[in-house]
């Protein structure tokens, strides 16, 4: 989609509408319409990649008159004849959307594909595990910022462990890596011993490998060689300055960091049980080091996924952006803090806010696959929800075995198409049996026709004995920008229930 700054002239299907001039054409040559379909083509415009609905495109072009749908339907089919029939979609009883020219998303194309897999504790306490993933997920973050190299996301690479060399076909075929890292850390006191290997995983041949011993205080540093070295092997040229940028602040405390560790995994468990827990940990490091910005961003996250989905409280969002702004200035470089910051302000509402600090994310480490996914739902919030599949289809294919939330939104901004059936097989491949997932099955369900299986759903939304009300989450639950958003999905919502009253 392109737009001017004066928002008066807009490009889409090889067309420019220029509202100023009041004028439509292709290369050079007018193109006409009649009146009452240039004001709809307008409207359409000026909400480019949103799906319009019938009601409000009807007051925008015949505002005080009332005329039936065939008015509409006749000036639609005006304007497909002038532009292509592909220019319009019909959204199913919903309205209609002016494709846009999908906003680039970066591609795989011929970049080496590479996967850290889980680090090997070699260490005698099991309970340095949260150290030693800590320090392979962060040579992940490092080798992600390079537009050379596509990284694949945890939730993958950690599904192999390394020194498993029978497994390295199986990673090969199974996410598609074209090279493995693979290493073992070794806690001894206050010291890291850390070594490290790249292997072609086509061939099992290592490429390179070294081993490094440094205090916690060095860590950083062997990190940033890490990443040196790999990307090194890996590309015919290095750009220095992002190899700067792939260094972190080091933390001041060991504990600290540990801590913080901790308090990840337990926000990264599927069932997400253990929120207090987890916020606890993020607490007890701030106390051990007050200007480590990570703790504060996490803590921040901790407050909004303690709502389960729902809408947080106003005293809690405060609370959670205030985090998420400390986080930011005391790790300014950090894109995980600008994307939590991003989720916060999307949940205040903020979508212009959200969308600037996750696209500093995306400047940060355009590699990162939760940037990518997360900037896919933001777009689905903001109406723009073909620009959202390319994104949200970008990021799994980095992350080919990710988190369930990566469906949860997929099939989202899917309804928002009408695409119902595919949007309720994507949600019962992710599903998880709480009430705002049936909430969305059965209004996937009903939007298509399969009133049987709209009803089951919306009789479990409470089986659990649950206070859930579908029809308050569905127009207040999720941060839509348009109103109209909300109300398709309390529609599917509506038809699902039924006669029945709302509980």
């Amino acid at each position: 989609m392109a737009v001017s700054a004066t928002e008066q002239v807009f490009q889409f299907g090889g067309f420019t509408l220029d509202l100023g001039k009041g004028t439509l054409g292709r290369a050079g040559q007018p193109a006409f319409l009649r009146p009452k379909a240039y004001a709809l083509l307008t409207h359409l415009a000026r909400h480019i990649g949103r799906v319009v609905p019938k009601s409000e495109l009807m007051d925008a072009v015949w505002p005080g008159v009332f005329v039936t749908e065939d008015s509409l339907t006749q000036s639609i089919r005006e304007i497909r004849k002038v532009l292509g029939e592909e220019t319009i979609r019909t959204v199913s009883k919903r309205g209609y959307m002016l494709i846009p020219e999908i906003e680039p998303v970066p591609e795989l194309g011929a970049q080496p594909i590479v996967a850290v897999l889980r680090f090997r504790n070699d260490g005698a306490d099991p309970a340095d595990e949260a150290i030693v993933d800590g320090i392979a997920e962060d040579i992940i973050n490092g080798l992600a910022r390079f537009g050379t190299l596509t990284v694949l996301a945890r939730n993958s690479s950690f599904s192999f462990a390394s020194y498993s060399p029978g497994e390295w076909p199986v990673v090969r075929s199974c996410i598609g890596a074209d090279y493995v890292v693979e290493g073992s850390v070794r806690r001894q006191a206050d010291s890291i011993v850390c070594a490290v290997n790249l292997v072609d995983a086509a061939s099992a041949s290592q490429l390179w490998g070294d081993r490094y011993q440094a205090d916690y205080a060095g860590l950083s540093a062997i990190q940033q060689e890490i990443v040196e070295k790999i990307v090194g092997r890996l590309v015919v040229r290095v750009n220095n300055a992002g190899l700067q940028r792939a260094s972190r602040q080091p933390v001041a405390s060991l504990a600290a960091h540990e801590l913080v560790l901790r308090g990840v995994a337990l926000l990264r468990d599927p069932a997400q049980s253990e929120l207090k827990q987890a916020a606890a940990f993020f607490e007890a490091a701030i106390v051990r080091d007050p200007a480590y910005g990570l703790a504060y961003t996490y803590l921040a996250l901790s407050h909004v996924l303690n709502s389960e989905f729902g809408p947080s409280s106003d005293a809690v969002l405060t609370k959670a952006r205030d985090l998420a702004d400390r986080g930011i200035a005391l790790s300014p470089d950090q894109a995980t803090a600008h994307r939590i910051q991003s989720l916060v302000r999307l949940n205040m509402r903020d979508h212009e806010a959200a969308e600037h600090h996750l696209r500093i994310a995306l400047e940060l480490n355009p590699g990162d696959a939760d940037c990518i996914e997360q900037m896919g739902h933001l777009l689905t919030m903001r109406g723009r929800p073909l620009d959202a599949l390319a994104w949200l289809a970008r990021a799994i294919r980095i992350n080919p075995l990710h988190p369930h939330w990566y469906q949860y939104d997929r099939a989202l901004a899917l309804y928002k198409l009408g695409e119902y059936r595919t949007a309720a097989e994507v949600l019962e491949l992710a599903t998880r049996p709480t009430p705002w997932i049936r909430t969305r099955l059965a209004a996937c369900y009903a939007q298509f026709g399969d009133m049987q299986a709209a009803r089951r759903q919306a009789a479990l939304i409470n089986a659990d004995g649950s206070d859930f009300s579908p029809l308050d989450y569905a127009r207040t639950g999720i941060p839509f920008e348009n109103a109209s958003d909300a109300e398709h999905l309390a529609n599917g919502v509506s038809l699902a229930l039924g006669d029945r009253s709302e509980s």
